[in-house]
């Protein structure tokens, strides 16, 4: 697969941008035979792994996403723009379970064309994703200050290695 290194490179850099500036990214997932959902997420890696393009996403088994990204193993990060501030704050605030996002926000869901994962229209920069691993957080391997941190109520995550399949800036 050719993938441009320079376009992914810079489009990752501009999301770790907007996640300092703004608190976060929108990760869209969609189960099978469900609406799309959107969260805002905070924790992200991106870089070559396997000799491959990969975004790495961090989802608790308590969110609304999880259902959607263990039927579906896709998803999409889409960048915001500063003006979204409201936006990525209320995402990361109620529970797709309850409220149709898409709706709300007045975002608008945009599929390409054999993805099965939509991204934000008005967000800039999106990354589509499909998972080439997944594992669990395991408690016994942190110390114990990331535990008492994050972790108080044993809502532990999962960590989902999407490679990047296409970028669209």
């Amino acid at each position: 697969m050719s993938f441009d290194q320079d376009l992914w490179k810079n489009a990752l850099i501009e999301s770790y941008r907007a996640i300092e500036n703004l608190t976060g990214v929108f990760l869209v997932t969609q189960g099978k035979g469900r609406k799309p959902n959107i969260m805002t997420i905070g924790w992200i890696q991106g870089g070559i792994i396997w000799g491959r393009p990969i975004i790495s996403v961090l989802v608790r088994p308590s969110r609304f996403s999880f259902i959607h990204i263990e039927e579906n193993p896709s998803f999409t990060v889409c960048v915001p723009t500063d003006s979204m501030k409201r936006e990525i704050n209320w995402c990361g605030s109620v529970s797709g379970a309850t409220v149709d996002k898409f709706k709300s926000t007045a975002f608008t869901p945009v599929y390409s064309e054999n993805f099965s994962v939509p991204t934000i229209q008005e967000c800039p920069i999106h990354f589509e994703c499909n998972i080439v691993q997944k594992t669990k957080v395991i408690e016994t391997n942190f110390i114990p200050e990331i535990i008492h941190e994050y972790y108080s109520s044993g809502d532990f995550h999962s960590i989902y290695y999407g490679e990047i399949v296409k970028v669209k800036l």
